[in-house]
């Protein structure tokens, strides 16, 4: 009788932490949602001084640059060129990274599922996990020595392919789907689509490397590898094994401090349960506008930011990061940008020693685009600055954003 009473009240406390849980992230969207919509819209309180030192500065190449600068009352304290879309590169992924940690949440996971079918026949259904590699495939199939006892009977294990149209944003450059920051974005990827071969064809080589597996294992009698069509019919009834991927928190990393553009494009995906590299996508762009900023110059073309159709302005880039302020997931959000000369894509770059440390970005380079958008530590400072079509683009954005770490100018 006691041991039914301890489980009835341990059901209880169990139901009431869930309950607590699921009212408690409740609330903290309803009150995410209310900060947004009454937040103070920001005004042009330019200070002057400031304001004529970096136009003294951008003076030879005013064209080529937008600056823009928030203070923590949401002052635009500087303007230059703020409203000019520009291609923003990897900063692109301060609004894609965003959407996907907004509507996935801190701690989704990427998974990669072996499942069985009713006539004992086995299907990987694949998530694009960035980190899954040749030992986690081997890990996946560690088990089936001790399936199908039938000896004459060799299963198949399903993979689905895909359209190869369906590998990059359609936009993407030719020469960048070569290289490995523009790996093919595909579900069934080893180590992001990394090597040479899954670079070529991702899903051949993920064939070849399970193939590979199956016969170090002593299993490729037992079972075989079987590509079928995308749409081909699963009706799985059991799952037997599966491997997960780092929370999304730590994938953010990836994507912001790394720009990692693999990353942010499948985590965009699972974020609209949808492969089709459709833009613009209408769910991505009603949550855009849910954001309560001013964006009406901007081109979505892709999640990582790597198409040069994309296009935005740092007017609209540092009002967004202030409302991210606000957001439920601020602290994963920020926590995953890059340090100034700690960590990153930002640590290896020349800057004055007294914003090392004290720079938390995102920093995006293209050919011929270099951009830095985030926050100035300890000053509550917002700041976006975009630069298109200019040399020694790094060392005027180090400058720039020194000068404005002088607090002489306006106090």
């Amino acid at each position: 009788m006691k041991k039914k009473l301890y489980i009835y009240i341990g059901l209880f406390l169990l139901s009431i932490n869930i309950v607590n849980g699921t009212l408690f992230s409740l609330y903290s969207y309803i009150r995410q949602r209310l900060d947004i919509n009454t937040i103070s819209l920001e005004k042009f309180n330019i200070c002057e001084p400031l304001q004529d030192r970096l136009e003294d500065y951008t003076y030879n190449f005013n064209s080529n640059i937008s600056v823009s600068i928030l203070d923590d009352s949401g002052d635009f304290i500087v303007d230059i060129n703020g409203e000019i879309p520009r291609i923003p590169a990897s900063n692109q992924k301060i609004l894609s990274s965003a959407f996907s940690l907004d509507t996935l949440g801190p701690y989704y996971t990427l998974n990669t599922s072996l499942k069985e079918l009713s006539d004992g026949s086995l299907y990987i259904d694949a998530s694009g996990d960035p980190d899954f590699d040749k030992s986690h495939l081997e890990e996946l199939i560690d088990d089936l020595n001790n399936t199908n006892y039938k000896p004459n009977l060799q299963l198949p294990i399903i993979i689905k392919s895909s359209n190869t149209k369906n590998w990059w944003p359609p936009s993407w450059p030719y020469a960048d789907r070569k290289e490995e920051y523009g790996a093919p974005i595909t579900k069934y990827s080893l180590a992001s689509n990394a090597s040479v071969d899954s670079l070529n064809n991702p899903i051949d080589n993920f064939i070849y490397e399970l193939d590979t597996a199956l016969r170090k294992k002593n299993l490729s009698k037992k079972y075989y590898v079987k590509s079928v069509n995308e749409n081909y019919p699963i009706e799985y009834i059991s799952t037997n094994k599966v491997i997960n991927s780092a929370p999304l928190y730590i994938l953010l990393n990836l994507v912001n401090s790394e720009s990692h553009n693999f990353t942010a494009e499948v985590i965009f995906r699972h974020s609209l349960n949808d492969w089709s590299h459709d833009f613009p996508n209408l769910k991505y762009m009603n949550w855009i506008k849910d954001q309560n900023f001013k964006s009406d110059n901007f081109i979505f073309a892709d999640a990582s930011g790597l198409s040069r159709k994309n296009r935005v302005t740092t007017y609209g880039l540092s009002q967004f990061l202030r409302r991210m302020k606000l957001n439920r997931f601020s602290d994963y959000y920020f926590s995953s940008f890059s340090i100034l000369g700690v960590r990153g894509s930002l640590a290896n770059v020349n800057a004055p020693v007294n914003l090392k440390g004290r720079i938390l970005a995102k920093s995006g380079r293209l050919k011929n685009v270099r951009s830095v958008s985030g926050i100035i530590l300890g000053e509550g400072k917002v700041f976006s600055i975009i630069v298109n079509n200019m040399d020694n683009s790094t060392k005027h954005i180090m400058k720039i954003l020194s000068i404005v770490d002088n607090n002489n100018y306006c106090n």
